[in-house]
C-alpha cells in the first residue's frame, strides 16, 4: 500500500478504534470478511480489542504499542470512536458537550499520533469517521456537528501535511440508529423523523470503500452525495429544508420535545422560553 495505492484489503493490519459500537462492529466483520488482520481500541476491551480511553494520550500510547505488536505492523488506521450529546447552542458549553470534543476530535488526533511512526514506515491509510452532520447540521446537535466538522478539518491538514508519504480519508456517515444515539435519545433530543435514517451496513460498506480506494471524501451513497454536496454548495437551501422539517413536525405528540421547542422560539413574548425548557428548570 505504500506511495499511497489502494486495492485489496487481504492481509493488510488494521487498527479501528470504537471497535464494540454498532458501526463498528460491523466494519471489523466486513475487514476480516476480506481477509484484514485488525485489532480494535475501545473503553470495553475484548477479545482483539485493547482497552483504551482515546482522549487519554499515556492510555492511547500504550495501546497502539500493544495493538501494533499484536499486528506486527500497521497498514490502515480508522478513527471510528465518538459519541453524542445534545445542547442548546445557545447554552454555555457543559462537561458533556466538552467531552464530545475531546473524544471525537481530540481523540482521534491522539490516535492518529500515537500510530503515525507505523504508519509512516509502511505509507499507511488513515480513515476518519465524520458525518453528515459536519456539513449539514440539525437543532441541538452543536457539539457533536462542531466535533465532526473539525475532524474533517483536522484530515486535511493532516493530508497536506503528510501528502506523499501517508494518505487520508474523510467518511460522512448520514444518520444511522446506533447506540451512540442512546444518550440523546434520553435527552429528548432523537434524530427519528426529522433525518432520513440509513442502515449502519452502508456505513460500513463506506468505511471499507475508504481503505480500499484511499479516496480523499467517501459517502454512503449517490442520495447522500447529493445531499452533502447541496449542504456544503447550497447552505441556505438545506438550512431552509431543516426548518421546515422542524416547524412540519412540531405539533406530533410523538416527537422529541425539542422539535416542539425550536416552534417554540416563534411564540408570542411570555411563553416559557425553549432554553427554560430544555435545561429542566
Amino acid at each position: 500500500m505504500r506511495g499511497g495505492r489502494g486495492g485489496s484489503l487481504s492481509g493488510k493490519r488494521v487498527l479501528i478504534t470504537g471497535a464494540s459500537g454498532g458501526l463498528g462492529r460491523t466494519v471489523v466483520a466486513f475487514l476480516r470478511g476480506r481477509g484484514a488482520r485488525v485489532v480494535g481500541l475501545d473503553l470495553r476491551g475484548g477479545e482483539d480489542i485493547v482497552r483504551a480511553d482515546v482522549t487519554d494520550r499515556k492510555e492511547v500510547e500504550g495501546a497502539v504499542e500493544e495493538a501494533v505488536g499484536r499486528l506486527g505492523g500497521l497498514d490502515v488506521l480508522i478513527n471510528n470512536a465518538g459519541i453524542g450529546r445534545a445542547q442548546d447552542a445557545g447554552d454555555f458549553p457543559g462537561r458533556e458537550a466538552r467531552r464530545t470534543l475531546e473524544v471525537n476530535l481530540f481523540g482521534a488526533w491522539n490516535v492518529t499520533a500515537a500510530a503515525l511512526p507505523r504508519l509512516l514506515e509502511t505509507g499507511g491509510h488513515v480513515v476518519n469517521v465524520a458525518s453528515g452532520l459536519a456539513l449539514a447540521s440539525v437543532p441541538f446537535a452543536a457539539p457533536y456537528a462542531a466535533s465532526k466538522r473539525a475532524l474533517a478539518a483536522y484530515s486535511d491538514a493532516l493530508r497536506l501535511e503528510y501528502a506523499g508519504s501517508i494518505t487520508v480519508s474523510t467518511v460522512y456517515p448520514m444518520y444511522m440508529k446506533t447506540p451512540i444515539h442512546e444518550v440523546v435519545e434520553s435527552q429528548n433530543a432523537s434524530l427519528e423523523g426529522l433525518v432520513r435514517e440509513e442502515p449502519v451496513e452502508r456505513g460500513a460498506r463506506a468505511v471499507i470503500v475508504a481503505c480500499e480506494g484511499r479516496r480523499r471524501d467517501v459517502y454512503t451513497g449517490g442520495r447522500a452525495s447529493l445531499e452533502l454536496a447541496a449542504a456544503r454548495h447550497l447552505p441556505w437551501l438545506v438550512d431552509s429544508y431543516v426548518s421546515r422539517r422542524v416547524a412540519g413536525l412540531a405539533s406530533r405528540r410523538d416527537l422529541p420535545t425539542f422539535v416542539r421547542r425550536i416552534a417554540g422560539r416563534r411564540l408570542p413574548p411570555g411563553k416559557l422560553s425553549p432554553l427554560h425548557a430544555f435545561r429542566g428548570k
